[in-house]
């Protein structure tokens, strides 16, 4: 976001941005870009934002690495509930396919009918459950909203991972909690294991392969 951005980006073109970006993922090898975010407690993306969006939408399209965002759902309801539309809105405009985009923190949107987040989907965009036993919204809610997701026939866009680990104990051992906590709560409320196997391992291959450009 924002403020954690070097102090000569705002002088620079989306397009300068983007030739740096490209030039860095080469030099290190970078398998993908990410989280790419947008400030908390703000309704809307800032301006420099979605230069940077833009920017990151063109290195993506340059070299085909997989996009992930930093969505600020979880901050509360100032942020508005179509902010990941917005973001694939921006990506998309400078020609990025949405089926190599995950939006993140999707599971911090207090919404259990999962109504935004089925309309990403329906883009082709994966939607990021990634803090499924952390975050604004308690794991029960997640499952619901979940259970309303895959109702909607989706389960090929939902990808499921931890990152708020929270405090660290036997029963939520941190980045393990997708596997260990949270499955088997989906398996409880009538997952099936051919679903949730999809969802933990079949949804990341894919989203996570890609053919370089360069």
């Amino acid at each position: 976001m924002e403020r954690w951005y070097p102090p000569d980006l705002a002088a620079k073109s989306d397009d300068q941005i983007a030739d740096e970006l490209v030039a860095e993922a080469v030099r290190d090898q970078l398998g993908a870009f990410g989280g790419i975010g947008q400030t908390s407690d703000v309704a809307d993306m800032t301006p420099l934002e979605r230069k940077v969006f833009r920017a990151v939408g063109k290195a993506h399209v340059a070299l085909g690495i997989p996009i992930f965002t930093h969505n600020a759902y979880g901050t509360g309801p100032t942020v508005t509930p179509d902010q990941g539309l917005v973001q694939l809105d921006v990506l998309e405009a400078v020609e990025v396919d949405p089926t190599t985009v995950a939006i993140g923190h999707a599971c911090c949107l207090d919404d259990e009918t999962a109504s935004v987040l089925k309309r990403i989907a329906a883009r082709g965009a994966f939607v990021g459950f990634d803090r499924v036993t952390g975050g604004r919204v308690d794991d029960p809610q997640k499952v619901r909203t979940i259970l309303a997701f895959l109702d909607g026939g989706y389960a090929n866009r939902l990808l499921i991972s931890a990152d708020y680990i929270g405090v660290r104990s036997p029963e939520r051992p941190g980045y393990g909690n997708p596997i260990t906590v949270f499955a088997p709560l989906l398996r409880a409320a009538g997952v099936d294991d051919t679903t949730i196997d999809m969802v933990l391992r079949d949804n990341s291959r894919r989203f996570l392969t890609y053919t370089p450009k360069v």
